[in-house]
Parts: structure tokens; C-alpha cells; sequence
């Protein structure tokens, strides 16, 4: 009878583990309140930037980074990575041991 009782205290403290670490860091009421203050930040960051440097746009040299040809290349291998690949042709073995 006791060994069935320590047996049941384990699974119940596993289990209670198991559930605390699936719930997340925080309430659903603060996680909404995250969201809502960094809502818009991309927005404010970029409009701050070009407020800081109007004149951006008028530059002769190019922007630093990769070239066309590398970077459509990238969206290349980017895009075909979630297309569904063909399964692998099984061989029709015929004649074997004759």
C-alpha cells in the first residue's frame, strides 16, 4: 500500500511539472500588456530615422550588403526549402534469384 502511494506523490509531482512548464513565463493578462507596449516600435524606429537623415534617399553610393544576384539566390534556396520534396523512387527489383 505505501508503494503505491509513492508511486502516485511521483506521477502527481511529474505531472504538475510537466504543466507548470508547458504555461508559459507569464499570465495571459501580462502577456497581452508585452504585446500592447512594444505595438508599433518598427514603425516609430523607422519614421525616427528618417527624420534623423531626410536625405537618405539622394545618396549616390549604394547601400552595403549583398548583391542581387546572391541575394535572389538566397530567396531561391529560401523558397524552395518549404516546397514538399518527392519521395525516393524504390527500385522494382525483378528477376532477382532466377
Amino acid at each position: 500500500m505505501f508503494k503505491n502511494n509513492i508511486i502516485l506523490i511521483a506521477l502527481t509531482a511529474v505531472l504538475s511539472v510537466m504543466l507548470w512548464g508547458c504555461a508559459g513565463n507569464l499570465p495571459k493578462s501580462q502577456r497581452t500588456k508585452m504585446i500592447d507596449m512594444n505595438w508599433g516600435k518598427s514603425f516609430e524606429s523607422a519614421k525616427n530615422n528618417q527624420i534623423l537623415n531626410p536625405e537618405a534617399g539622394m545618396e549616390p553610393e549604394p547601400v552595403v550588403g549583398l548583391d542581387g544576384e546572391a541575394a535572389g539566390y538566397n530567396m531561391k534556396k529560401y523558397r524552395d526549402a518549404f516546397k514538399k520534396a518527392e519521395p525516393p523512387k524504390t527500385p522494382v527489383l525483378t528477376g532477382i534469384g532466377k
